[in-house]
C-alpha cells in the first residue's frame, strides 16, 4: 500500500507537469503567432523556451512513472 505522503508528492508532480504543458501550448501559441508577424527573434525565443519546458515535463513524467 502507498503511503499518503508518496501519494500526495506524486498529486504535486503531476500538476506540476499539467502547468508546464500549459504554458509550453501558450509558448507554442505565442512563436506561431511571431513566425506569422515576422519576428523570427522572438518566435526562436518562444520555441527553445517550449522545448525546455517540453524537457523538464518530460523528465518529471518519466520520475512519476517510476514513483
Amino acid at each position: 500500500m502507498r503511503r499518503p505522503r508518496a501519494t500526495s508528492v506524486t498529486t504535486a508532480l503531476l500538476v506540476y507537469v499539467l502547468l508546464l504543458f500549459s504554458l509550453q501550448l501558450f509558448l507554442l501559441a505565442v512563436a506561431a503567432e511571431a513566425f506569422l508577424s515576422g519576428e523570427p527573434s522572438l518566435a526562436w525565443a518562444a520555441t527553445a523556451l517550449s522545448a525546455v519546458l517540453a524537457l523538464t515535463a518530460l523528465l518529471f513524467y518519466r520520475y512519476l512513472r517510476r514513483v
